[in-house]
């Protein structure tokens, strides 16, 4: 019995990782609906009459075999299956698994594995996890790289045109982050209560609802939005990385912030670092170069 159940495990993997769902059934109905060679070879060999009669003097094994491929009886290493309803299940596994593959889901390949889990449960044969099954697989999205100019600068129009700003000076506190995802990351000082900051972040275009956050030093902390250019941000990553190809060992950067302290603004990062020398690199608010040297 051991070994038919690693035969038919073998069947479902083997069809479920080389074949398409149309090809699986078919495969299925070729095993479990033995072809008439084996009825003819047995009318060959005993000469049936016109009318069935036996004529032929075969063993009685092979008639045995013979009637039992026709009552769809299989027989291996001694043990004997009934293969109509294994046929039944199996043809409702792929019509199911055809089902799921054509949802295009995240899940599909779990749900899948489920469903062939269930089969092998029902006919008693080992469960076995489908690592490499043929479904979709995630699409991972690749980094968007710090946002262009153009994007910059909308990015920056939208932030000012938030309800909630309207006919106010907008005040930036600690820092704006600009990332390689695309995104912007920054806290404003809270429209109606100077003493509250709430945090924000630009993504897909579209600027998300303020959360609260802990904050202190506000005061010194604080820089008007109207005195920085978010498109400057593309020049600083220029700059930076121009000067880092210059030095042996240095990376270059994909993302760049704003610091803000004592009601004044910096741009970041303020050093490059190679495999022999380090230097430092500082930029004006409108980030333009503002000095580079060797430490």
């Amino acid at each position: 019995m051991k070994n038919l159940k690693q035969f038919y495990s073998l069947i479902i993997l083997f069809s479920l990782f080389t074949l398409s769902c149309k090809q699986i059934t078919q495969s299925v109905d070729e095993t479990f609906h033995p072809n008439d060679s084996l009825v003819k070879q047995y009318n060959k060999e005993n000469h049936s009459g016109t009318n069935g009669e036996y004529t032929g003097t075969a063993k009685t094994s092979t008639i045995t075999s013979v009637q039992r491929h026709q009552e769809k009886i299989i027989v291996i290493n001694g043990d004997t299956i009934n293969t109509p309803e294994m046929e039944l299940k199996a043809k409702e596994m792929f019509h199911d698994i055809d089902l799921l593959k054509q949802q295009k889901s995240p899940e599909t390949a779990k749900e899948i594995q489920k469903r062939v889990n269930q089969f092998l449960k029902e006919m008693k044969l080992p469960q076995g996890g489908l690592k490499n099954i043929d479904t979709e697989k995630p699409v991972i999205k690749a980094k968007k790289g710090l946002l262009s100019i153009p994007d910059l600068a909308l990015a920056e129009e939208q932030l000012k045109r938030l309800p909630q700003y309207r006919n106010k000076e907008i005040m930036v506190y600690q820092s704006v982050h600009f990332y390689d995802n695309g995104s912007i990351n920054l806290m404003l000082q809270h429209p109606v209560n100077p003493k509250y900051v709430d945090a924000y972040e630009y993504r897909d275009g579209a600027w998300s609802a303020p959360k609260p956050v802990l904050a202190r030093d506000i005061e010194r902390r604080t820089f008007p939005l109207s005195g920085m250019h978010f498109e400057d941000a593309r020049k600083v990553l220029k700059i930076y990385n121009e000067k880092a190809v210059q030095i042996e060992g240095a990376k270059p950067t994909t993302s760049v912030y704003i610091s803000i302290w004592d009601e004044n603004m910096r741009w970041f990062p303020a050093g490059i670092n190679g495999t022999r020398e380090r230097f430092d690199i500082q930029f004006n608010r409108d980030g333009s170069l503002k000095s580079f040297r060797q430490e």
